[in-house]
């Protein structure tokens, strides 16, 4: 009998910032109850793929490999994929490819089932300020490990290509362009419903338990829920946080597999530039197979954010900042020397006295000894903070950014900025995590180290 192919492992990702408030100043509170997931200021698609991928932990060791599908990809003719591949420490025969426009989340997801793969979905959403949609758009990232079926069975599928001008942007522009819902959301219509049929037929049934709905057109979505019995879950969720791009289908298939049970079946669909649908049957191993906070808790979690801020954020609202020169911009010999320090936070442990030496150098920073030492990862310990202090100045658009000096638990030492927490929330003995985020841009080059944010339920969580 041929292996099931399916899901074996997935992950999500949600920013824990929310913004449900357009004002600048006074006047009557935006009406309806959307809300969009924000990212940080030093948060894009390559650093929330890092974070969500890295849930996953040995699972990806198997991938034959890695597929990142974006409409945000931080550079245009750069694979962003392979930075992804270095923080993961994935094997270097292991291909890193990046696939773009809306279409391509689910496609990542088709082709990480048949070849045993690892899918990375990511996206930051940006509208205009004012744009209708401003609050339908939402930052999130997913990850899945195609293989065995232990958290899905794909039982059937179906896909419809159909050229049409429904969401785009040109090169350069950092906001999506839209046609007319109302003409779009009928072409889309047809084609899901063409893809849902020849899913159902594939897979032997007639309808599914349960039936989640993405589309760049919400008023395609919304009859397409009403027509395949949703029973509006997906659309509460994505209300909560925005229609996330890439990242959509699988957002919504990791909420579906939250809160499914083994033996149920899922219909996923998505329609953009076309349709695709799967039908799958949930796996018993499903618990077991999700890694990281279900979607839902990820959702409760947030925390909303100025609306201000969150223009300054994503360069919309231009503020004067200090006067201070830019950052240099990293080069590529030393990137590429300390790519293990630089991507995966890898120190030695000397064999001698046991010290870790962070950065890794030639000598031991605790003894001096010039023998070399064991790879020790420093992203998957917490640390504590022995120091810290305040940057009134940084380039960052922020007021104020805490620059600290933690101890990891099980030894190595760790200089750099604190995220996701106020500057004044941090103290001496706050317990914080390594992280990884872009620390600046200079000259066209970002600039991605590791960071460190408060570790969940601290004291300055």
């Amino acid at each position: 009998m041929p292996e099931r192919l399916g899901i074996s492992a997935y992950a999500a990702y949600l920013p824990i910032h929310l913004l449900n408030d357009t004002r600048l100043g006074p006047g009557p509170a935006p009406g309806g109850r959307r809300s969009r997931s924000v990212a940080n200021h030093d948060e894009d698609a390559l650093t929330m793929s890092v974070e969500v991928a890295g849930m996953l932990g040995e699972a990806t060791e198997s991938a034959r490999r890695l597929l990142l599908a974006t409409t945000s990809a931080p550079y245009v003719a750069r694979t962003a994929a392979t930075v992804v591949h270095e923080a993961l420490g994935l094997g270097e025969s292991v291909p890193a490819v990046d696939l773009t426009g809306h279409r391509a989340g689910f496609t990542a997801l088709d082709l990480a089932i048949d070849s045993a793969s690892l899918a990375v979905t990511a996206d930051i959403r940006i509208t205009r300020p004012g744009a209708p949609d401003e609050l339908g758009q939402g930052d999130a990232a997913v990850a899945f490990i195609g293989g065995p079926a232990d958290a899905a069975e794909v039982q059937g599928r179906g896909a419809r290509t159909v050229e049409i001008l429904d969401r785009w942007r040109l090169p350069g522009e950092v906001t999506d362009r839209t046609w007319d819902e109302r003409f779009t959301a009928e072409i889309l219509v047809e084609a899901a419903t063409g893809a849902v049929s020849s899913a159902l037929v594939e897979a032997g049934v007639e309808s599914a338990d349960v039936v989640v709905v993405s589309s760049t057109n919400p008023r395609a979505a919304a009859a397409l829920r009403k027509a395949l019995g949703s029973d509006g879950s997906d659309a509460a969720l994505e209300a909560a946080v925005g229609f996330t791009g890439a990242a959509h289908p699988g957002l919504l298939l990791a909420d579906a597999l939250d809160r499914a049970e083994p033996g149920q079946t899922i219909l996923l669909v998505s329609a953009a530039d076309g349709a695709d649908a799967w039908l799958l049957r949930v796996g018993d191993g499903v618990r077991a197979a999700r890694r990281g906070r279900p979607v839902a808790d990820l959702v409760a979690r947030r925390t909303p954010v100025a609306y201000a801020d969150y223009l300054r954020w994503r360069g919309l609202l231009d503020v004067q900042g200090p006067a201070r020169p830019a950052s240099a911009p990293p080069a590529a010999p030393p990137m590429h020397r300390r790519r293990s320090w630089k991507y995966r936070l890898e120190a030695v442990r000397c064999p001698e006295c046991s010290a870790v030496t962070a950065p890794p150098g030639k000598a031991c920073a605790g003894c001096g000894s010039t023998q070399g030492g064991k790879p020790e990862l420093l992203h998957a310990s917490d640390a504590t903070v022995v120091s810290v202090t305040q940057d009134l100045l940084t380039t960052m658009p922020v007021p104020a950014v805490a620059v600290i000096v933690a101890d990891f638990d099980g030894g190595g030492r760790l200089s750099g900025y604190a995220t996701d927490v106020a500057a004044d929330d941090v103290i001496v003995g706050s317990r914080m995590r390594p992280v990884f985020r872009r620390m600046w841009t200079t000259d066209g080059i970002h600039n991605y180290f590791w960071k460190l944010r408060p570790v969940e339920g601290s004291d300055v969580d």
